[in-house]
């Protein structure tokens, strides 16, 4: 299985509203990035690849990737991911869901059905693409969208026969994204 699936995670964001990288801030002694690795870590293998400039991500050991097209947001980290992918499925994770677990990734890929081209997860009515798992083949529907300077994810996911698996309350902690001192700060406790 480990050699089936890549996981890309994405870290290149500006981090505006947190004023500092979030993948390298620290949760229990770990920073973000390192606690999505070990997440993933037992699905595919050494296949994680970390799109961002920041060389600083270089000490997971882990290959680092720049965005083909640069300042694209997610939309152009997730072509980049696809473009340079070698594997058909492909996890793609946000730097900023550290609490994100083996067993909901295990749980996504269990129950994808493989006839969409992207299964992601939702919890209540709010759903997470940067929590998904993308196929090779969607990379020319996000270089259209990128002409198109069409970089809002969502509207791009409306363009995909996609798969949304609704979570239970138990794993809901695990899909929250961290992009505030606040909501770093009550993570902490």
């Amino acid at each position: 299985m480990k050699d089936k699936f890549t996981a890309f995670i994405l870290a290149g964001g500006k981090s505006q509203r947190m004023g500092t990288d979030k993948g390298l801030l620290l949760l229990n002694g770990k920073s973000f990035v390192s606690h999505i690795c070990e997440a993933v870590k037992p699905i595919v293998g050494e296949n994680i690849v970390i799109v961002s400039a920041n060389a600083e991500y270089d000490f997971l050991g882990y290959t680092r990737i720049e965005d083909i097209v640069p300042e694209k947001g997610p939309v152009g980290g997730i072509y980049t991911a696809l473009q340079r992918t070698k594997t058909r499925l492909n996890f793609i994770l946000s730097v900023d869901a550290p609490l994100i677990s083996a067993e909901l990734l295990l749980w996504i890929l269990d129950n994808r059905d493989d006839s969409f081209k992207m299964t992601q997860v939702q919890f209540e009515d709010k759903a997470y693409p940067l929590i998904a798992i993308y196929d090779q083949s969607l990379a020319s529907i996000f270089e259209e969208n990128l002409k198109k300077n069409q970089l809002r994810l969502r509207q791009v996911i409306k363009e995909i026969k996609h798969q949304t698996l609704v979570i239970s309350e138990k794993w809901s902690d695990q899909v929250q994204n961290i992009n505030t001192p606040e909501e770093y700060q009550k993570i902490q406790l």
